[in-house]
């Protein structure tokens, strides 16, 4: 049984482990030479030789926001970007979203009702030849990529968050495009991503981070060999935009009394996974609501659990020795 051999060699890691969201993006190596590489808030970007050209992997394990700091931020100072708390010349915070930031629970909801707000007052239009600093955009009302981006970034900086722009490629169903998005810093979160008419706390794998703007260069051979987003699109969506839940649900399985050294294994709707290990109680925290399978209980003789999280905050499951599960 492919689950009963998952379970055993994921337990001798005796930690969590994960599958996750991925693509995979072919690219001339010129370009590639400008990706960022390394892990960039929950983003994990690799790079490996092909004989023409370079293969980027860009992957990320989907989970809700570990709770929301408190609004107004404290610390900023260590965000470690001194640029990202500097309001652009002219900035002014309309008065409608300034309503909508009165009496918000965090700073989390800040940064949705900025993105939200820019996302219905500045309508996306990648031909709009105007200047696309955040002031001229807001006031026509449409901007490109580029101005949506920089219009959430000056607001949620005048609510003294910090927040700046990413550059790279947003790899679509019709090809590969010059994208701009956002980051705000979030105190213990750190760097949250968003991207206006798309999300807030989450940006896709199909979003490939490199230096430098880089619009206008040529992105012939750039192709998607491979792509799973099936986390990605597991995100709830709120008005418009896909926002990531705060805390999620937490999954918490007992053993049953013949189970003392407990090891289980969890699989996600999205493909992810996650090995605990403990003394007749595991948990697992932050997960999002949808269809999952739970294995544990001695090698040999797994015990395989399917079952559906919803919106309730705390999930007890008890697991049987031979298999039977409750809850």
């Amino acid at each position: 049984m492919r689950c009963a051999a998952a379970l055993v060699g994921l337990s001798l890691l005796g930690v969590g482990a994960a599958g996750a969201d991925e693509a995979a993006i072919v690219m001339p190596t010129v370009l590639a030479a400008r990706v960022e590489t390394g892990r960039r808030t929950a983003v994990a970007v690799g790079l490996e030789s092909l004989p023409d050209g370079t293969l980027v992997t860009v992957s990320q394990t989907v989970r809700a926001l570990c709770g929301e700091p408190a609004y107004p931020l404290v610390g900023v100072d260590r965000c470690d970007d001194p640029d990202a708390l500097d309001v652009p010349s002219g900035f002014a915070v309309p008065a409608a979203l300034a309503a909508l930031v009165e009496a918000v629970p965090g700073a989390v909801a800040v940064v949705e009702r900025v993105v939200v707000f820019v996302t219905q007052r500045a309508r996306l239009d990648e031909n709009d030849a105007g200047p696309q600093d955040g002031v001229s955009v807001l006031k026509r009302g449409r901007g490109r990529c580029s101005g949506r981006a920089n219009l959430a970034i000056g607001l949620m900086r005048c609510f003294g968050i910090p927040a700046r722009a990413v550059h790279g490629l947003l790899l679509g169903n019709d090809g590969p495009r010059w994208h701009r998005w956002g980051e705000a810093w979030l105190g213990a979160l750190g760097w949250v991503p968003f991207d206006p008419g798309a999300s807030v706390g989450i940006v896709g794998v199909r979003y490939l981070p490199l230096r430098g703007s880089g619009e206008g260069s040529s992105l012939a051979g750039v192709r998607v060999a491979w792509l799973d987003e099936r986390g990605y699109l597991s995100v709830p969506i709120r008005n418009g935009l896909r926002v990531v839940p705060l805390h999620g649900v937490t999954l918490r399985c007992v053993a049953a009394s013949g189970l003392a050294n407990l090891t289980a294994l969890l699989l996600g709707p999205d493909g992810s996974r996650w090995v605990r290990r403990g003394q007749r109680e595991v948990v697992f925290n932050g997960m999002l609501p949808g269809r999952y399978r739970i294995v544990w209980g001695r090698s040999g003789q797994p015990g395989i659990l399917d079952f559906v999280l919803g919106a309730a905050p705390e999930v007890l499951v008890e697991l049987g020795d031979r298999g039977e599960a409750g809850s």
